[in-house]
C-alpha cells in the first residue's frame, strides 16, 4: 500500500498530525512556563516530556496538569 504513494501524498496525509503536535507543544510550553510549580513531576521532567514525548506526551501533560481545579493558577 505504501509503495503506491508518492512523497506529496504522504506529506498531505501527515501534515494535520504535524500541525496538531506543534500547536499542542506551543500551548503546553506556554502553560509550563507560566506555572511556578507542577503537580505530578518536576518542571524539568515535564519539559522533557513536552519536547520529546511527541503527541502522546503533550496530551498527557494537558490531562494531568490542567488548571480546571486550580483557582490560584500555580
Amino acid at each position: 500500500m505504501m509503495g503506491d504513494m508518492d512523497n506529496t501524498t504522504i506529506m498531505l496525509l501527515a501534515s494535520p498530525v504535524i500541525v496538531l503536535q506543534l500547536v499542542l507543544m506551543a500551548i503546553n510550553l506556554l502553560n509550563w512556563n507560566r506555572k511556578k510549580k507542577t503537580r505530578y513531576l518536576d518542571k524539568t521532567w515535564w519539559l522533557v516530556i513536552i519536547l520529546l514525548g511527541s503527541l502522546i506526551g503533550n496530551v498527557v501533560y494537558m490531562i494531568l496538569e490542567s488548571d480546571k481545579n486550580d483557582s490560584d493558577k500555580n
